[in-house]
């Protein structure tokens, strides 16, 4: 299925490559709930955003008004900043994002918006923060695990039918010496 996915994103990223590019700042734009308007008609082409310097900020793609494939976001430096894909503004497939130092900030898999397999997230120094499975339904299943910044475990449990077993440690308890990431950020 994901191979069926992939190839269908790369079809429909290759047909679209070829679409009109047109900046976000152009005046004739504008949404209207779900949908993205160009000249009052719903647009189908890239949609490109530039920092001041010029440098391209993001770059999506639209099909009759909806995100429909590869959505890149870049920072100010040129760094790829994050890469994901949606179909008719669904989140699909693999979601990448990284920090602005070039470490890796997490990688995800949806399908139609539902979060689904291998989910990991890090640290801006590149330690593991969660790894979360999921089942095809967007439920958590399996290992899932936690770690603070200094690579101690946080959390290890695992989910199996709907309950879960082992170190929980994401309550809020925290031992005299721990500091809460949540006021860190």
């Amino acid at each position: 299925m994901i191979k069926f996915i992939t190839l269908l994103l790369f079809i429909t990223v290759s047909c679209l490559s070829s679409q009109e590019e047109i900046s976000w700042d152009d005046k004739l734009f504008h949404q209207k709930e779900e949908y993205l308007y160009y000249q009052d008609k719903p647009f189908t082409g890239v949609v490109l955003k530039f920092y001041a310097n010029h440098q391209i900020q993001s770059r999506q793609y639209f099909s009759a008004g909806k995100l429909d494939g590869l959505s890149e976001k870049w920072f100010e430096n040129g760094q790829m900043q994050e890469r994901r894909y949606f179909t008719e503004n669904h989140k699909t497939g693999k979601h990448e994002a990284w920090w602005e130092n070039g470490q890796q900030r997490f990688e995800y898999e949806f399908d139609d918006d539902v979060p689904i397999k291998l989910h990991k997230e890090w640290y801006p120094n590149g330690q593991l923060f969660t790894i979360s499975n999921y089942d095809e339904n967007g439920q958590p299943m399996g290992i899932q695990q936690m770690w603070f910044d200094d690579g101690k475990i946080k959390a290890n449990y695992e989910v199996k039918n709907g309950r879960r077993f082992g170190l929980l440690g994401a309550k809020g308890c925290m031992g005299k010496n721990e500091k809460s990431v949540a006021n860190e950020n």
